[in-house]
């Protein structure tokens, strides 16, 4: 299973989490988990660290904005939701 794949099982099967920095930057970006879940589930892989294993996933929110995620699979099987923007574009 690619690891996007991976990623969007844990999370329709409920085992995620996200990190207080997380939590934090959602509501700042004016996000909920509805949009997190929603930004993963429809999204893409972008670009892996691979040495710390994490993952920047980006695709739209439930209202058709941007989002971009960056998480990892944790040795416990779940999925740690690091950070959330709004993935705007670079000038």
């Amino acid at each position: 299973m690619s690891k996007i794949g991976r990623i969007r099982e844990l999370v329709r099967n409920g085992l995620y989490y996200l990190t207080e920095h997380a939590d934090d930057e959602a509501v700042a970006e004016g996000f909920d988990i509805y949009d997190i879940e929603y930004g993963i589930l429809a999204g893409r892989i972008r670009r892996t660290w691979p040495r710390e294993g994490k993952y920047e996933v980006v695709g739209s929110a439930l209202d058709r904005r941007p989002i971009g995620i960056v998480c990892r699979i944790t040795q416990t099987g779940k999925v740690r939701v690091i950070t959330v923007y709004e993935d705007k574009p670079k000038k």
